[in-house]
């Protein structure tokens, strides 16, 4: 969304969150001429390489290889009509139609006067307007009568760039000498110079919402003012204008072919995002508001999408004096005091209104920690320079180890004592400021570590000291240390949140840690946590608990927290927000502090590897209004690809189904979650998260309806009351049909008077049945040599043969595929120990652990003695590396007490990717090496 949020308010253009996509993100070619949504959702962009229909997720290619009804792969406009039809114009291959699934393509055959296409619409009288390269208009009828408008008719040229449908269904054309409008059957209305226009092309006209006619030309943009027209503005440069687009704030944007993109504000401020603030290039093309309200840009260089994120980042390119933040924290008056590695930022009214660094007279640039006094003055932890206190900009106190200051200059942690006195976290050893005097706490003084990370005075006055190896209390200035081992092996501890009854939250590097009444409970990776170390806890005061990792920022909601400790829920199901969320940098920063708050307006910041990050919780529902629409967007009946329609009838026979399908969301697809139910199967409805395909074997012959919604939890959204509908026909065989058996019953009447007839019919039925079972044994017996007997996987051979051919079609779609091979370690010890028969139970138990643990998609074998292998035919590397992560994880839990009492059953793993490889028995050498390297490292690990 652009300019409509609360966030969005004033917002310069650079600091809205820009995602950038290309050739290497799937893109067929970097240039994009033109941007469209359908009614369905999708978003479509025209290449030199093809047509893409994106749906937030994965970019999907049409080009003549794979669709012959596109007779060109060059696409310069892509339009919408009125009806939904996709309208597209390339290059050298006429347009071409989508509607309800099905091409139709209009050549000179068809009435065209040229095939190189400029632009394409159709009106809501379903007539085809076509602006070519240099042969003029053409207009082709419902009924298929072709009508030209050239130089030859009175078009005052033949070359021409582009179309609009006006509201009343008038077409308005841009030539290179001026402006026409079609009305009717009548010759064009000419629009040029006489008119207001400049003598010079016009590139491209937009209709705005209000109706008003925009015309980019080749000396800026005009807009249309009674029957003139006029520059829009005196601030726009006089460049080429090739692309035009109002956003649902209000604001102009223009893009140019050398300016890069410009936005003009509804106050006539203008500002501009060039290829040195992160446009790909300065050439745009095309410009697309979708219906989530970002902005879409097309250039030369690739695709830009800005939008306002849930998080906004303040950097450099916001005036910070360095993007690694590593503290932050909130004035008295509501400003930000924000503490990098080159200095002291004050951030007030949406920009940076101070800068201090050692130029200005602090000890030194790097900031780790920041404290505020009731005077407004501001104690400043640093890396190198000690302990000193800012009023009105001007240091007043400093303290280091050179003046009395115990510990260490590396401050990395401040608090205020309930008695008055600071106390000072550094790199060596705690110390306490009181009356003026020092006091240092040691390790010798009962602090698990000298060196000090985290700090946190409660309400009953005891000091949390947070240390690179465990936790403390200091009460009545004597250490108690907090084991902390044995949740997860805990170590290191960032950071203390202290709720209203007393119990403290801890962030460590083994996940969250909660201290109540002298009572220790964890929720880590077993837990649902995505990641181990969590570096601070804040309250949103709304129910959910923020937590800043490595990988991003954490929603957990405080019920699902608590139940998990009170043991009535498995794990929580946390929110994860990283770059695609407006972070600049999914990295945010601990052992320094605070490292994230929550300010007085309810904001919440946050110290990244590249600036400070904020967000409002209060107004994450902005950022979806309304649940997208689900689609289906490729059914498979045994592996065969069907044709989207509304109804499919199968063969009979038919033994699976699989569905794929897709919320259409553009800006925060991740936190889509899906349910689904097969009616006729499904008793109600299965609730499968963000994954997005369902799957059925052995379905009888009948009638189904498959029903999909989505629905946005973490945004406060329920289930979207829109459920998408596929009905599914599988029809019966000839002998399961109600009319066979009442020809049999008639030939049971016919055999009392025609017992010869009855005999020889009977005798060819049988023959019939049993060609049919013979059949049927046949497939069995085929099934069976592809199957191992034991575990009911596939065998090697089957396995074998699905990976040649996955190997061929990842490298010709040029997608991802990974294979691994996983071996039970000490497997022999089984057999010697225990028993053969317990042995090939184990087999068993691992085959059905990696069957739940591994994905729907990955193909699992048992390629020979206790050695199993998994194909994975979509993913990449870091994808299969933790699905068998998660594999190897869930067999070390494996219960063997079954079979091997006091056994523990470890996998070991290698897993590649095609990467390189140019036949896929060389990725089954490569993965057999990698699972060599695991056994020689210590088995039970993935290599790869």
């Amino acid at each position: 969304m652009l300019a409509a949020g609360a966030n969005a308010a004033g917002k310069p253009v650079n600091a809205y969150f820009r995602e950038t996509w290309t050739t290497r993100e799937g893109l067929p070619h970097n240039q994009v001429n033109a941007i469209a949504q359908s009614p369905d959702g999708y978003l479509w962009f025209g290449t030199w390489e093809g047509l893409v229909r994106y749906n937030g997720l994965e970019f999907h290619v049409i080009d003549r290889r794979n669709t012959p009804a596109l007779r060109d792969n060059g696409i310069r406009s892509i339009r919408v009509a009125p009806d939904g039809a996709l309208v597209v114009g390339t290059s050298r291959g006429g347009v071409s139609v989508l509607r309800d699934g099905a091409w139709r393509t209009y050549g000179k055959r068809e009435g065209l006067a040229q095939e190189e296409v400029m632009d394409a619409v159709l009106d809501a009288k379903h007539r085809l307007w076509v602006a070519t390269e240099s042969a003029g208009f053409t207009r082709i009828d419902p009924d298929g009568r072709a009508h030209q408008y050239n130089q030859s008719t009175g078009v005052p040229t033949n070359i021409t760039f582009g179309l609009v449908r006006d509201r009343d269904d008038s077409v308005w054309a841009s030539t290179a000498a001026g402006v026409l409008r079609f009305v009717g059957d009548k010759a064009p209305i000419v629009y040029n110079e006489d008119d207001g226009l400049p003598n010079a092309p016009i590139f491209h006209l937009e209709q705005m919402p209000d109706g008003t006619l925009y015309a980019g030309t080749e000396r800026g943009a005009y807009r249309r003012v009674g029957e003139r027209f006029e520059p829009v503005s005196a601030a726009l440069p006089a460049d080429g204008v090739p692309s035009l687009v109002r956003d649902v704030g209000g604001d102009l944007w223009v893009g140019t072919i050398n300016h890069g993109l410009l936005r003009l504000g509804a106050d006539g401020t203008l500002d501009a995002l060039s290829s040195q603030k992160g446009l790909p290039n300065n050439r745009v093309a095309a410009l697309f508001v979708d219906r989530e309200g970002s902005l879409w840009a097309g250039t030369n260089a690739g695709l830009l999408r800005l939008r306002d994120a849930p998080f906004t980042t303040f950097n450099t390119e916001q005036g910070l004096s360095d993007d690694y933040v590593r503290a932050i924290v909130e004035g008295r008056d509501g400003s930000i005091w924000i503490g990098t590695s080159r200095g002291l930022n004050r951030w007030k009214d949406g920009k940076v209104v101070d800068v201090l660094t050692s130029a200005d007279g602090l000890p030194g640039d790097s900031i780790l920690s920041l404290l505020t006094e009731d005077d407004d003055s501001l104690w400043v932890g640093t890396y190198v320079g000690g302990l000193l206190r800012l009023r009105d900009g001007k240091v007043v106190e400093h303290y280091d180890t050179g003046n009395g200051m115990p510990g260490s200059n590396q401050v990395r942690a401040l608090a205020h004592g309930r008695d008055g006195s600071l106390w000072i976290g550094t790199s060596r050893g705690l110390v306490q400021r009181k009356d003026g005097r020092f006091r240092l706490f040691g390790a010798a003084a009962g602090l698990p570590r000298d060196f000090v990370l985290a700090l946190h005075v409660a309400r009953d006055g005891a000091v949390w000291v947070g240390t690179a190896n465990g936790a403390a209390r200091v009460i009545d200035d004597r250490v108690e240390p907090i084991d902390l081992h044995a949740m997860n092996d805990a170590q290191d501890v960032f950071d203390f949140h202290e709720d209203s009854d007393g119990s403290v939250w801890i962030a460590t590097d083994r996940g969250l840690v909660r201290y109540r009444n002298g009572r220790i409970a964890a929720i880590g990776l077993a837990q649902g946590l995505p990641i181990d170390t969590l570096f601070q806890v804040v309250d949103d005061q709304a129910g959910s608990l923020w937590l800043t990792s490595n990988r991003g920022v954490l929603r957990v909601a405080r019920r699902d927290a608590e139940a998990v400790l009170a043991g009535t829920q498995r794990t929580v199901n946390p929110d994860q927000f990283g770059e695609p969320d407006g972070l600049a940098s999914s990295q945010a920063n601990g052992g320094s502090g605070p490292a994230a708050i929550r300010d007085s307006k309810g904001r919440l910041w946050v110290a990244t590897a590249r600036g400070a990050a904020m967000v409002d919780p209060k107004v994450l529902h902005s950022y979806r209004r309304h649940l997208p629409p689900v689609v289906i967007e490729q059914v498979l009946a045994d592996d065969r690809e069907l044709p989207a329609q509304s109804r499919i009838v199968l063969p009979p026979g038919t033994r699976k189904l699989e569905f794929h399908y897709a919320g259409l969301s553009f800006q925060m697809p991740r936190l889509l979650r899906y349910r689904y139910r097969l009616e006729g199967v499904d008793a109600g409805w299965n609730e499968r998260g963000n994954q997005r395909v369902a799957q059925y074997t052995n379905l009888a012959p009948g009638k189904y309806r498959f029903f999909v919604t989505s629905s946005a939890p973490g945004l406060g959204q329920g289930w979207n009351t829109d459920v998408t509908t596929l009905e599914i026909e599988i029809q019966r065989r000839f002998w399961q049909n109600a009319w066979f058996m009442a020809l049999c019953g008639v030939g049971l009447l016919l055999l009392v008077l025609f017992y010869i007839r009855w005999r020889t019919r009977s005798l060819r039925m049988r023959a019939l049945e049993l060609e049919r079972v013979v059949e049927e044994r046949t497939r069995d017996l085929q099934r069976q040599a592809r199957e191992d007997a034991l575990t009911g996987l596939q065998n090697r051979r089957s396995l074998d043969e699905r990976l040649a051919h996955a190997f061929d079609t990842a490298v010709r779609t040029q997608q991802p595929l990974s294979f691994a091979l996983l071996d039970i370690d000490h497997f022999k010890h089984i057999n010697d120990e225990y028993s053969h028969a317990a042995g090939d139970e184990a087999l068993r138990e691992v085959a059905r652990v990696l069957l739940e643990a591994l994905d729907h998609d990955a193909l699992l074998a048992r390629w020979g003695g206790e050695e199993f292998a998994v194909l994975f035919p979509t993913s990449t590397l870091e994808e299969a590396r933790a699905r068998c992560e998660l594999a190897r994880a869930a067999i070390e839990n494996l219960n063997c007490d079954a079979f091997a009492p006091g056994w523990r059953m470890t996998l070991s793993g290698g897993v590649c990717d095609r990467t390189g490889l140019a036949h896929h028995e060389r990725l089954v050498r490569r993965a057999d090496q990698l699972l060599y390297e695991a056994k020689r490292a210590g088995r039970n690990r993935i290599v790869g």
